[in-house]
């Protein structure tokens, strides 16, 4: 056989078959459009979520340098700075340890030297005015400004109460002139003021370096450092410092966490699920492209044949499915990702809005990547899907392909010797094999034979039904795993929990009974939270860091606690160590006194469990309970556990006084409810008489309550109202809370795969009704014959319509077959490695959408019937093959 090698040829044979076969491309077209959906979805999502992300965690972590190394003395700063690895730094300082006006006690606001030109890295944006040049001119944040109750116009005059150093007792009142206001960040509850060089050099002397005698940060230099990329940012600063002659232990280098390169590989999780996503949405697509093409090319079969007669190579034959395939990529993959893009903005800002960043201000930009990597993924989908058709087409000889029926397979070759045996023999076997029956051909034998003629495709069109309802299903069951008491109990331990504002920024110390009185919650706001309506019964939390330390030689350290080379006990923090703090010989231990109320909100890990025993036995005062650290999923980290039941310990009151207890029960950690929300390696809980016989009733920290069921939006409106207007220190925070974020996480789940199952059970529609039509239009010279030999047009239609129902029928078997296992395999370990997650078996979505498939597998072949071409039988018997 001669080759043709005629490219010209071939594409105008390619772009003919192609206007011809309009229904194929109206459906292959969809089919792409909606793959390309899917891939430009789950882009927008990846990209739109990682920039967004990015974006808050830079302002929370104070800029967009790559990294940053603190606490340096001015001549080390200038050292490190002349490292040629860096592009650009900055020398920031911290001009006072805190900024004490009243007015910033709910959103604290710090006052900070940075130069001018690193204004935009941290994300510094003067909306009036200008930057600072003497030594009396400040930026300030408009928010702040309105907190002092100015406006947010510059020229005005404000005074601020600052404390230099962290040891100092007294304050210092300066007074400056706001050169310019600059817009408050929404993803931080932080105002900021910015004075100039002029203010730096004013104030040398208060602004010397001591960080290592008294760990100020005031007087230290915050080295922002930016390199040429973003890749290995912890090594690089780490090369700095050794470059200039230190040592990491000396001086500490931390990589901005908004940089993902820098530890994109320690989340498998994420990973995992964006290559799920990816495989998942190859064979959605795979399935219906692969099937289109099949039906076309089986359709087509003889016209393939007719172009190998003529001369056609195989190669050739390829080149005209891949051409037609290209054009149909290149009309859906355009409107795909414009429909993707659309629906991963709409999607993204939930995804935001529930997380830690929902403040942050939402923008999804248009990003070339998630166009370009949809658009490449839905071609390598379609390339993938359309090689075994194309290899079909191929491979038929043209005697084979007139020969063709929907199901055989192109034979390979043989010897003429060997092919006239096996037909002997085959007709044979025919003769030995035929049936004799009594009551003729059922039309539901006849049905099912159909779908065996091609099992591939029928596998193919189980495959698309069956994954969109295992989708379904397994979205549901994810859903309702979502267990809202595992996850309140992360959060709250009761309806409501009142306190001094600067405990929800988790400032609250308890250090001395001077300066608790600018942190404690006051007795007025508990009086009036008693006298709502709906109130039931609450209790008070005294608690201090410095009222008891544990005493160091009474006190042996569990083999399991950290210890570096000397012996000294501490932590492991990010693979650093930290020896823990001390105060002398003896440990700095947290200690809490509660009431009453508490008692019921316990969790028992190790010793006494009785709660009335553990009442009597803590009333004695000889007895405490021991609070132990837990991970998410509410596990205690027995490596950090300090203490057992029956241990005897000494803790030193501030006076000097000793007192001995015995640890009753170790008790897993309530940190939203019952702890200053600081992390503590020793936790004591004692009554409140026993507390503040130790220390004083002044440490009042914080009041919980709960109230009547239905009575809390009432009484949160109540609060809210309350701590506006009488009193701004207080603040609040309410179950409620918890509660509304909950279902927005449980609702975007189901948002995000709602929408998937929606888009892979349309293709899964379109794949089965394809596969119905075309077998339609395919097989009208069959029904001809079938009623030229006596079958009714109704019979012809009932076994159609049974055809269709066998679709729906294999669809349901497999659905719950395979649906059930999945769910109590695969999504069994997934809910179950989830803290707020607890497993259950869920079926009813599956059984609710069987209705619907029959329904489908009746309504698609009796349509296409109805709506077919009337034409006579002798009619489409004289139609050309």
């Amino acid at each position: 056989m001669r080759n043709v090698n005629n490219k010209k040829a071939i594409r105008r044979l390619a772009d003919k078959s192609f206007r011809a076969a309009r229904t194929r491309n109206i459906i292959a077209v969809t089919a792409i459009a909606l793959t390309a959906m899917l891939f430009t979805a789950l882009f927008t999502l990846g990209i739109g979520t990682v920039e967004n992300f990015q974006q808050a965690t830079m302002r929370q972590s104070g800029g967009d340098s790559h990294g940053v190394i603190k606490n340096l003395s001015p001549e080390q700063y200038e050292k490190l700075s002349r490292d040629p690895s860096i592009k650009e730094t900055a020398d920031c300082m911290l001009m006072a340890e805190t900024v004490t006006n009243p007015e910033f006690l709910k959103r604290h606001a710090e006052l900070w030297y940075i130069p001018e030109y690193h204004y935009p890295h941290c994300f510094i944006e003067i909306i009036e005015g200008k930057a600072p040049e003497s030594a009396d001119e400040i930026l300030m944040d408009q928010v702040s400004m309105e907190l002092l109750g100015l406006e947010a116009k510059a020229g005005q005059q404000v005074t601020l109460e600052l404390q230099i150093k962290p040891r100092d007792t007294e304050t210092v009142e300066r007074k400056f002139t706001v050169s310019g206001v600059i817009k408050a960040d929404p993803a931080l509850n932080v105002g900021f003021g910015i004075v100039s060089g002029g203010y730096r050099e004013a104030h040398a002397e208060e602004l010397t370096y001591t960080y290592h005698e008294d760990f100020a940060n005031t007087g230290s230099v915050r080295m922002d450092v930016n390199f040429s990329n973003s890749f290995s940012i912890q090594k690089k600063l780490e090369k700095v410092i050794a470059n200039g002659g230190y040592s990491t232990d000396e001086i500490e280098a931390n990589a901005n966490w908004a940089y993902i390169s820098d530890g994109a590989d320690s989340d498998p999780i994420t990973t995992g699920a964006v290559l799920g996503g990816l495989l998942l949405i190859i064979l959605t697509g795979y399935l219906i492209i692969y099937n289109i093409f099949q039906i076309s090319v089986i359709r087509d079969i003889r016209y393939y044949g007719l172009l190998k007669t003529i001369g056609a190579t195989s190669r050739q034959v390829k080149k005209i499915l891949r051409r037609q395939a290209l054009f149909l990529g290149l009309m859906g993959i355009p409107l795909g990702l414009v429909l993707g893009f659309l629906i991963g903005t709409g999607i993204t800002p939930k995804i935001v809005e529930i997380s830690s960043y929902e403040y942050t201000e939402m923008e999804v930009s248009a990003n070339p990547w998630i166009f370009l990597g949809a658009a490449v993924f839905t071609m390598l989908t379609l390339w993938i899907s359309t090689g075994n058709p194309a290899r079909i087409a191929a491979k038929v000889s043209p005697v084979e392909a007139v020969r063709y029926t929907d199901g055989s397979e192109p034979k390979q070759k043989q010897s003429r010797r060997t092919a006239d045996s096996k037909g002997a023999a085959g007709g044979m076997a025919a003769a030995g094999r035929e049936k004799k029956t009594t009551d003729g051909g059922k039309l539901w034998r006849m049905a099912f034979s159909n779908l065996g003629r091609n099992k591939k495709r029928t596998v193919l069109v189980l495959c698309s039904l069956s994954l969109a309802v295992v989708l379904l299903n397994s979205v549901f069951t994810v859903t309702h795993a979502f267990d809202m008491d595992r996850y309140l109990r992360k959060f709250v331990s009761s309806d409501f929990l009142i306190a001094n504002a600067v405990y929800y920024q988790s400032l609250y110390t308890g250090g001395s009974e001077e300066t608790v009185q600018e942190e404690k919650l006051t007795e007025s706001f508990i009086k009036v939270c008693e006298g709502l309506d709906g109130f039931q019964k609450g209790g008070r939390l005294y608690f201090s860091m410095t009222a008891a330390a544990l005493k160091g030689d009474r006190w042996t350290p569990p083999e399991t606690v950290p210890k570096d080379d000397n012996g000294i006990v501490g932590r492991y923090i990010q693979g650093k160590f930290y020896p823990l703090n001390r105060r002398g010989n003896n440990y700095l231990a947290s200690l809490c006194g509660m009431e009453d109320f508490f008692y019921d909100k316990l969790e028992i890990w190790k010793g006494e469990s009785d709660l009335q025993v553990i009442r009597e036995k803590l009333a004695s005062g000889k007895y405490l309970l021991c609070s132990v650290s837990t991970d998410d999923n509410a596990a205690v980290e027995e490596d950090t556990v300090m203490h057992q039941p029956g241990d005897k310990i000494v803790l030193v009151c501030g006076d000097g006084q000793e007192r001995e207890f015995e640890v009753l029960s170790l008790i897993k950690e309530n940190y939203y409810g019952m702890t200053n929300r600081r992390k503590s390696e020793f936790l004591y809980y004692v009554p409140a008489d026993v507390f503040q016989e130790m220390a004083s009733d002044q440490y009042l920290m914080s009041y919980s309550f709960d109230v009547e069921d239905g009575r809390g939006d009432e009484i949160a409106r109540r609060l809210e109202s309350y701590t506006k207007t009488e009193e701004p220190m207080m603040h609040y925070e309410s179950k409620g809370t918890w509660e509304d974020q909950f279902h927005q996480l449980s609702g975007l789940f189901t948002l995000v795969g709602g929408v998937m199952t929606l888009v892979v059970g349309l293709i899964g529609i379109l794949n089965f009704s394809n596969s119905v039509l075309t077998g339609i239009v395919t097989r009208q010279q069959e029904f001809a014959m079938l009623e030229a030999i006596g079958m009714t047009k109704k019979q012809i239609r009932k076994m159609v319509v049974l055809e269709g129902l066998y679709y729906a029928g294999g669809t349901i078997v497999f659905s719950l077959v395979f649906g059930c296992a999945f769910s109590a395999t695969i999504l069994r370990m997934l809910t179950n490695g989830m803290w707020f997650m607890q497993y259950r078996f869920v079926i009813w979505p599956m059984l609710a959408v069987f209705p619907v498939l029959l329904l489908l597998g009746y309504a698609v072949p009796e349509m296409a019937i109805r709506l077919g071409k009337k034409e006579s039988v002798v009619e489409r018997l004289r139609r050309p093959e």
